[in-house]
């Protein structure tokens, strides 16, 4: 049996998919960050207008 691992470059490596894992959950927090700050700015600022 052939215990050799050998990577298909069409497969990420795991630190590789922990990287973009790390990068995509920063985004979704910064994303949901500046929702929260930036509604409710907008809003009065347009009830103000």
């Amino acid at each position: 049996m052939n215990t050799e691992i050998t990577h298909n470059p069409r497969f990420p490596t795991c630190e590789r998919a922990q990287r973009m894992h790390d990068v995509l959950l920063v985004s979704s927090f910064a994303l949901w960050a500046m929702l929260i700050g930036f509604v409710p700015v907008m809003t009065y600022r347009l009830l103000i207008a």
